[in-house]
């Protein structure tokens, strides 16, 4: 049984880092906090400063609670398939799944990947895929990859989020890291790129790719980029894709999924049955790509959160700009030890327990 809401939940979130927006808390709940002046390009430390504060203090937290209130994608989860036989005992006439594998992490929000084992290839069964083979040989410039999803469309560009100079391998993995807006740690030695890629909707700055889709490379045909829709079900059969070079294979519906098909699911604990015998029952057959993370922040999490971002700002700021040490009251560096330990009380009350039942 999970809590639906609370009324101390926090609910303000717009998640922009760079204006000070996170998760968990704000530059305005900080600055309300410590009752100073609010945050600005020109404080010290700025608005945008805070916003990096506030989300290394959100990794924090969900390092120490081993829980997320985030969406975070959990990559290639592996796990074997040991499937049930009625005849053996005890006999459990009131089972109708051959068997489940429980996930690392609780409060699924969406199978991106649920793919099984077929003895020579992965069948995938979750989400709405897409496909695009990349050309054996150079291209141009003028490559575009465009993924569409409602009103939005994204153009992913050689030269401008990817690079075709150096094999279709490489290009591939180049494509995934721009899909998946992350820092290509894979051929930046080749490409001499420093940051992590970023391809925004025509338009509309706001709207990021990786917010709707998810991208790898085909484990046993790596020229090839698979994309996953990240809309709830197989909604992203919907979604367009083209692209100027290679093979492209349309979005296609691969989920069936109830209680009555193909496989269910307790999102809240991570369990995913089969009501069918898909995987091959041996060893790592079965292999999960997943967003986790609760929905609601409580209260205290936000409070936690609130708290450490506001110990950093004293820990940071010189005294002189923003906080002033008047001797009137307790000094910064209690203040600063005082907030520490309040909010590590609240987060040792959060963490996750794990139950082993035989």
């Amino acid at each position: 049984m999970g809590k639906l809401s609370s009324p101390s939940d926090f609910t303000t979130i717009d998640p922009n880092y760079t204006t000070g927006k996170g998760y968990y808390t704000t530059h305005t709940e900080v600055s309300n906090l410590l009752q100073i002046e609010s945050f600005t390009a020109f404080t010290t430390p700025t608005i945008a400063e805070v916003g990096a504060l506030i989300k290394r203090v959100e990794e924090r937290i969900d390092d120490i609670t081993k829980h997320s209130y985030r969406p975070i994608v959990y990559k290639d989860e592996y796990s074997s398939f040991s499937n049930f036989r009625h005849s053996n005992y005890p006999v459990w006439n009131w089972q109708n799944y051959i068997g489940f594998v429980q996930l690392e992490y609780p409060k699924v929000r969406k199978l991106l990947r649920l793919e099984v084992w077929q003895g020579d290839n992965w069948l995938d069964i979750a989400s709405a895929t897409a496909k695009v083979k990349v050309p054996a040989t150079t291209t141009t410039s003028d490559w575009q990859i465009v993924l569409t999803v409602g009103s939005h469309t994204f153009a992913v560009a050689e030269n401008s989020h990817f690079y075709d100079t150096y094999g279709p391998k490489t290009t591939a993995s180049q494509i995934a890291d721009a899909i998946n807006e992350v820092f290509p740690a894979q051929t930046a030695g080749f490409t001499g790129e420093t940051v992590a890629k970023s391809v925004t909707a025509n338009g509309n700055a706001s709207v990021n790719i990786s917010d709707f889709f998810y991208a790898t490379t085909d484990t046993e045909a790596s020229d090839t980029v698979v994309i996953s829709s990240k809309l709830m079900g197989d909604d992203g059969s919907n979604c367009g894709i083209t692209s100027t070079f290679g093979n492209v294979t349309a979005f296609t519906d691969n989920e069936t999924q109830s209680r009555l098909e193909d496989f269910w699911t307790i999102n809240s604990e991570g369990k995913i049955f089969f009501l069918k015998e898909y995987p091959f029952t041996m060893k790592h057959s079965i292999r999960v790509t997943y967003v986790a993370g609760d929905y609601r922040v409580p209260g205290t999490i936000h409070e936690a959160a609130t708290k450490l971002v506001a110990a950093e700002v004293i820990r940071h700021d010189d005294n002189s700009i923003l906080i002033a040490d008047t001797g009137s009251n307790i000094d910064l560096k209690t203040k600063h030890d005082i907030l520490i330990e309040e909010a590590h009380k609240i987060l040792e009350g959060k963490k996750n327990l794990i139950h082993f039942i035989s």
